[in-house]
């Protein structure tokens, strides 16, 4: 029902899009396949997990580097912010999401043209700047079935430094909104 509702996801080796890409797929179907299948994808090449792994569970001098660590619950609110606040108005510029050896980035279109500075700023502190409050609100009721965590961006934003270390960056650019997450 939704045009250009489409989400890429894809994993490259390496730390940037320069690096080999290892696997890619064009995600469809309804926003919850979508969302599921999402999730399936980032679960098949990262790990998830509410507290961060002890440094003893990882093996220091093996000569292949470990699979990255993320916040479980950052990394659904992600996922799900990547498919309910996407602009739809936007033809040429698809959701995705990118996983690197060290970090996963969400990209979706936003139009910058008019998106106030401001604006921009009060989404990290949990100030909704809805595009889709329909869509918003299907993944928002617990009837429908996602169970997201709550609290937003700042969530997403407050989890991934506490669990990596390192602070998540959001950014606007040519019409495109980009979350980047650090791994641990």
């Amino acid at each position: 029902m939704l045009p250009r509702s489409a989400i890429t996801v894809a994993r490259f080796s390496g730390t940037n899009g320069n690096a080999q890409l290892i696997e890619k797929t064009e995600i469809t179907g309804n926003l919850h396949t979508q969302f599921e299948a999402a999730l399936r994808f980032i679960r098949r090449y990262v790990d998830l997990a509410i507290e961060r792994p002890s440094k003893s569970s990882v093996a220091s001098d093996s000569a292949a580097k470990p699979r990255s660590n993320y916040h479980l619950n950052a990394v659904i609110e992600a996922v799900a912010n990547a498919i309910v606040h996407r602009d739809l108005a936007i033809r040429d510029i698809l959701t995705r999401v990118v996983i690197y050896d060290d970090s996963i980035e969400f990209i979706n279109a936003r139009r910058t043209n008019g998106f106030a500075p401001p604006a921009y700023k009060a989404i990290r502190y949990g100030i909704t700047q809805r595009l889709n409050p329909q869509i918003a609100a299907i993944f928002s009721r617990p009837e429908y079935g996602t169970h997201l965590p709550e609290g937003g961006l700042p969530m997403v934003l407050r989890e991934a430094h506490a669990f990596s270390g390192r602070r998540a960056e959001v950014y606007t650019s040519n019409d495109e909104f980009k979350l980047k997450l650090y791994g641990s």
